[in-house]
């Protein structure tokens, strides 16, 4: 019984100088949060210490019960009392830590939202010409490859890229907008409206036009204008053997 009481009586003092630091330490950390790591530690020292202190407690609790019952009520509040604190303890290290979580995630959302910031540009109408759908893709396909925007959110700023009352409209308004629904209104848009044998053809046009006997042309404005037009075709996922 002596040795248990003495053992008891190492266990809690070593118990109140970590609850000590954890407290120090969670009113710093309420300030500043760069020390957390220790908070975890600590908060496993208090628990670690506490278990032990608990099992002694109960094997001279249960002693005591047997040959001194006033001597067990009064250790049996004082240990109610240590755990009272331990559990108080436990409570203010997890409403710290919910509470520092919540700060990262509303942080973290702050800076997406900040990232999902669109490039300044402005966003072409498509009517459904067919002959107008290169210009269009190549300027909406900056919206379509960003991977920071949802699904939902790129089949909107397609909705609002369509001219109203058009084919187009018409067209992409017979899909619900949903996530599933998006790369399914892009394809019937290529497929309907940017055919690819119109497009090689319209190349084949501009490059016979550009280089007719005769004609000063600007070389590298041509090859600019040509190289513009093969990535928009690109775009389309035209095969290069098909111009």
């Amino acid at each position: 019984m002596d040795a248990l009481k003495v053992k008891k009586k190492a266990l809690r003092a070593s118990f109140t100088n970590t609850e000590k630091s954890l407290a120090q330490l969670l009113a710093i950390l309420e300030t500043d949060a760069k020390d957390i790591d220790k908070l975890y530690v600590l908060d496993s020292q208090l628990e670690d210490k506490f278990s032990r202190l608990n099992e002694i407690q109960n094997e001279i609790s249960s002693l005591l019960l047997e040959e001194n019952t006033a001597e067990y009520e009064t250790d049996f509040e004082t240990a109610e009392k240590y755990r009272d604190r331990y559990l108080e303890m436990k409570s203010k290290v997890a409403t710290f830590l919910n509470k520092n979580s919540r700060c990262a995630s509303e942080c973290s959302s702050k800076d997406n939202s900040a990232k999902l910031k669109l490039p300044k540009f402005e966003l072409k109408k498509f009517a459904g010409d067919p002959k107008e759908f290169l210009t269009f893709w190549s300027n909406f396909s900056k919206i379509h490859e960003l991977d920071e925007l949802s699904e939902i959110d790129k089949f909107q700023y397609l909705y609002q890229a369509m001219v109203p009352e058009s084919k187009a409209v018409g067209l992409v308004s017979s899909f619900p907008i949903t996530s599933e629904s998006y790369s399914k209104a892009v394809q019937q848009l290529k497929m309907r409206f940017g055919r690819e044998d119109l497009h090689v053809r319209d190349l084949l046009f501009f490059v016979i036009k550009n280089t007719t006997a005769g004609r000063n042309s600007d070389l590298a404005s041509l090859y600019d204008m040509l190289e513009t037009k093969l990535r928009a075709l690109g775009m389309l996922g035209t095969h290069e053997r098909k111009i």
